[in-house]
């Protein structure tokens, strides 16, 4: 049977245009650096360098550091005397809210440090414990919680 396009029948694939490995194929956005990536703007990112990661690091701050509260956060910190960048850990338990609420908060706290790295001075270990209202907080609420809590921690080491 031929059909009006002059080929077989749809899906045999004998008139289908034949079809580049997915390798060679590059969208037009890929190709375009109008958008600068994360790597290309300083500050921006959350690098692994710059996270706590370990547990014996984070009960290092909790117990040898000092405290500040904020409304949709508590802040621990503690000066490590070495000269390395800043590290920041997030901790949201499970009393938040299940795992798509925990997410969102991690999201909010980390946008909010990652535009406020000036403000934490090298050798600083700080973590970042969430409240149960920071669930239900503005991404600017945060933001400026951060902008007044991180200088007083750092501060505190002076």
């Amino acid at each position: 049977m031929v059909f009006a396009s002059g080929c077989g029948p749809p899906g045999d694939g004998a008139c289908s245009p034949p079809v580049e490995p997915r390798a060679a194929r590059v969208s037009a956005s890929a190709t375009s650096s109008s958008r600068p990536t994360c790597d290309s703007l300083p500050g921006s990112g959350f690098p692994q360098a710059r996270r706590i990661r370990k547990r014996g690091d984070y009960q290092a701050v909790y117990h040898g550091g000092v405290r500040l509260g904020a409304k949709h956060f508590t802040v621990f910190a503690l000066a490590t005397g070495s000269g390395l960048p800043s590290r920041i850990g997030l901790t949201v338990t499970r009393k938040i809210g299940n795992a798509a609420v925990r997410n969102h908060c991690k999201r909010l706290l980390r946008e909010a440090v990652r535009k406020n790295w000036s403000l934490l001075p090298d050798g600083l270990d700080v973590v970042l414990h969430a409240r149960r209202s920071l669930a239900k907080a503005h991404a600017q609420d945060v933001e400026n919680e951060i902008v007044r809590v991180l200088p007083q921690a750092a501060r505190r080491f002076e």
